[in-house]
């Protein structure tokens, strides 16, 4: 699962050079130009410098540019200017819909062209929960959010709109993984130290897959692998070490109720497969003691040279069945359970991702963040910390089981959601 991606995040290389302040007036020129550039008024490269350039092609600006326009509306003028350092501004610039927050870096030696530019953050204008509220009924398929605070005693939802309608999470799923893992080291079961082979490749995310059967990783290892970039072998590996009934019965406590055991990535990967479609049909319709028979009795016919990975491209396949599934509330609740037993070793993991653009995130104490994705399938949750100390979940899923779901228009509707927790 990509990190935030709704917005390109626009970067280039800097260049050591003696340091000279910058006048506002300058950044205010700059800022003017660099509205010419978003408004697709101007293709000028001047206003970059070359080593900007050499590593950000120029349709890559454009690219961005129409991106912008066509999410916020067109471009209207400066917002705000405010210089960070002596050659370092944080700029705002205003559209229609949003104020879109770039941080610009000039060159200190003339003629003071950007050598870096960073999209920060976007608010939306005028933003509410019923505004969000809207946008997510609009969307095709089936698609729910909850936004809810969290304490020792209760939640408290500023949104919920189909909070309890059970969907596809993708990779999500991960998160019970960790709890298991939270639960085993606590107990005195494992330590985080534990040295653990690298099991059988799974498919990509991820990078273990490449890597030699055996390799020997830790768990903590394994368990940021798996949170941090989604590494799928990791997580398999992570599955079977700490015990697939084990994290069965984490799921029992703080999750979605579920008659079948829970599935490997290859598994799913497999059971999706055509030449499977026995193996599936009979997973789908027994109970869980049959059903973690049928895995543990084919586990050839459930391995990385059972896929056709053409067949896992191009349309949603069997994500209604296959998959791994929780409504917005379930994963709020694995996500409060994780905010009062996850030790300060969980609480890093979850953390190496953001999920979220730089200016959003450093309005916040704490930010957790695990998502999921496949064709058909999106789905992202928070757990974050305001400067206040309330935490909050904010959790929320897109299935389309005919068509592709639109990542990017997630993705940003889900900022805008974490956005107006930030908000509280």
């Amino acid at each position: 699962m990509r990190g935030w991606g709704c917005l390109c995040v626009v970067l280039a290389l800097f260049i050591s050079h003696p340091v000279a302040a910058q006048s506002n007036a300058e950044f205010e020129q700059r800022a003017t130009e660099l509205v010419q550039i978003l408004s697709a008024n101007s293709d000028d490269l001047d206003f970059f410098a070359p080593s900007f350039t050499t590593q950000v092609p120029p349709g890559q600006i454009s690219a961005l540019a129409a991106r912008l326009i066509a999410q916020h509306g067109a471009v209207i003028g400066i917002g705000s200017i405010s210089q960070r350092s002596s050659n370092e501004a944080s700029v705002t610039i205003r559209y229609a819909r949003a104020d879109v927050r770039f941080n610009v870096v000039v060159d200190p030696l003339a003629p003071h062209r950007v050598i870096g530019l960073w999209l920060i953050s976007a608010t939306r204008i005028g933003d509410s929960v019923e505004m969000l509220r809207t946008d997510f009924a609009t969307l095709p398929g089936k698609s729910a959010i909850l936004i809810t605070s969290l304490s020792e005693s209760a939640t408290k939802p500023l949104l919920a709109y189909r909070a309890d309608q059970v969907m596809a999470v993708g990779s999500s799923f991960k998160l019970w993984l960790l709890a298991e893992a939270v639960r085993q080291v606590k107990a005195g079961e494992r330590r985080w130290s534990d040295v653990i082979p690298l099991g059988a490749p799974s498919l990509p995310s991820g990078i273990t897959q490449d890597w030699p059967k055996g390799t020997a990783m830790t768990l903590q290892t394994l368990a940021t692998l798996a949170i941090s970039i989604s590494d799928n072998t990791a997580s398999d590996t992570l599955l079977e070490a700490l015990g697939r009934r084990n994290v069965d019965n984490m799921l029992r406590q703080i999750g979605p109720q579920s008659s079948r055991p829970l599935l490997s990535t290859i598994e799913a990967f497999a059971l999706k497969m055509r030449a499977n479609d026995d193996l599936r049909i009979a997973f789908e319709t027994r109970d869980a003691p049959a059903a973690r028979t049928i895995l543990e009795a084919n586990r050839a016919r459930l391995s990385l040279s059972a896929i056709d990975r053409t067949q896992l491209a191009g349309t949603p396949n069997h994500i209604d069945s296959v998959e791994w599934f929780a409504s917005p509330r379930d994963m709020a609740k694995t996500l409060n359970w994780l905010r009062t037993h996850a030790d300060s070793e969980a609480r890093a993991v979850l953390s190496i991702t953001k999920g979220l653009p730089i200016g959003e995130a450093e309005r916040f104490s704490y930010v957790g963040y695990k998502g999921g994705s496949e064709i058909g399938v999106i789905a992202m949750s928070y757990l974050v910390q305001s400067k206040s100390g309330q935490y909050y979940a904010v959790t929320g899923s897109w299935n389309d089981s005919k068509a592709a779901v639109d990542q990017a228009k997630f993705e940003a509707l889900m900022s805008r959601a974490v956005a107006l927790v930030a908000k509280q």
